[in-house]
């Protein structure tokens, strides 16, 4: 998921909303943020996290994770609150505009975020999938889905990252899904997926320990480096 992460502040409202069809719906429903369990899914239900550009994401859990006719998708998008309109002028807080700016910046808003889940959506409809798209207004988008889980009852959760695991580095959209695996329940299965595949467990495991064979590579190296210049001397 590309969206902005932060830090989770407390006493922060959380807002689950939904619209359940094949096709983007008009009308969402909201879920009240003292709701501790919610009926929205089933046992077959498997819950993505999308972003900007998640179409491989979508993909690998309609081939691995439903069977047409049997399970829905949830597509899962966390947003951040607004704090701050780009104006004429400049990004300005929300507080210094009248609440009719304030309410057409938030509907522009709201019609991006629809357009954005538009094209996941049509991909689950042509699977003959049923989807569902939920909207979280959150700061941090680990810690809004992990507190999703218990609410919903997700036992199936994919969510993507755009670096290799291969990678040094240990980017935001890896770490949250390595936040997930360690700290959901267990009866919930965490899948990340980069690049159309799932990352397995072996190979975040190598991606933490490949700094220390980097160095242990160098130092041996170095070592026969100077053995040598000591024998030709």
């Amino acid at each position: 998921m590309e969206v902005e992460d932060g830090d989770h502040s407390q006493g922060e409202t959380v807002q689950y909303c939904t619209a359940a069809t094949t096709m983007v719906s008009p009308e969402i429903v909201e879920i009240g943020e003292d709701s501790r369990s919610v009926d929205v899914g089933g046992g077959n239900d498997v819950y993505v996290a999308v972003g900007k550009d998640d179409m491989d994401v979508v993909k690998w859990a309609l081939d691995h994770h439903v069977a047409p006719h049997h399970a829905r998708v949830f597509l899962v998008h966390v947003f951040p609150p607004v704090a701050y309109i780009p104006t004429p002028v400049g990004r300005l807080s929300r507080s210094q505009l009248s609440q009719d700016q304030v309410r057409v910046y938030i509907n522009e808003e709201s019609n991006r975020r629809r357009n954005l889940l538009q094209k996941y959506i049509r991909l689950c409809a042509d699977a003959k999938v049923t989807v569902d798209t939920m909207l979280i207004e959150h700061r941090n988008i680990a810690k809004a889905i992990l507190d999703l889980i218990p609410v919903v009852n997700i036992t199936k959760l994919v969510i993507g990252t755009k670096r290799a695991p291969s990678s040094r580095r240990l980017t935001k959209n890896l770490a949250k899904g390595k936040f997930l695996k360690k700290h959901a329940p267990d009866y919930c299965e965490v899948t990340v997926v980069y690049n159309g595949q799932k990352v397995s467990d072996n190979e975040r495991a190598r991606e933490l320990n490949r700094p220390h064979e980097v160095s242990s590579s160098s130092g041996e190296a170095v070592a026969r480096h100077s053995e040598r210049n000591f024998f030709e001397c």
